[in-house]
């Protein structure tokens, strides 16, 4: 794809998910969750959280899209949708690397977790043509980063993940807003 071509696939895209901040809103959401149950349950509960509200992100945050945004579907930027399905392989690989994790190292299969969502979350720029994915990357990388070397954390990185989406989610409506 040429930069013409691709910025229009990335505007659509945009626009049939407002952006892609419902999902990052329900994926903030769902790692609040996990952090409240792995601060009262433990790590093994706090990773099915994850796990089941993880298989939610997707239907809840389109349901936000068509409802709230009344967001049309995507017609140019299908490769892009292409590229968001290639993106959830390695996702599915960090679950397992995570799960293995729950049992040889259970303090470090949320971190690693993150660390793999996070890291996904820059191909978020290209598909959708907002730079504020890079940030959102970032940020959720050295979270997990931090965990991962034991760096005391203020929270638990399920919380800290959490809270960082929630914000980024705004900051992302915000500028598509903007944009349309």
């Amino acid at each position: 794809m040429t930069d013409a071509p691709l910025a229009t696939a990335q505007q659509d895209l945009a626009r049939a998910y407002a952006g892609g901040a419902p999902g990052v809103l329900v994926s903030g959401l769902v790692w609040l969750i996990a952090g409240t149950v792995w601060q009262l349950h433990g790590t093994v509960p706090a990773f099915a959280a994850l796990f089941a509200g993880g298989m939610a992100i997707h239907p809840l945050a389109l349901l936000i899209e068509r409802t709230t945004f009344k967001a049309p579907k995507a017609t140019i930027g299908k490769p892009l949708e292409t590229l968001a399905i290639e993106a959830t392989i390695p996702l599915f690989v960090g679950v397992l690397i995570a799960w293995v994790l729950l049992v040889r190292a259970p303090d470090l299969a949320i971190p690693v977790f993150a660390a793999i969502v996070g890291a996904r979350y820059f191909l978020f720029r290209t598909m959708y043509g907002d730079i504020a994915y890079w940030a959102l990357g970032g940020a959720i990388l050295l979270i997990a980063g931090l965990a991962l070397f034991g760096i005391a954390l203020p929270f638990n990185p399920g919380f800290l993940v959490g809270i960082v989406e929630l914000l980024a989610a705004a900051l992302i409506l915000r500028r598509w807003r903007a944009g349309t």
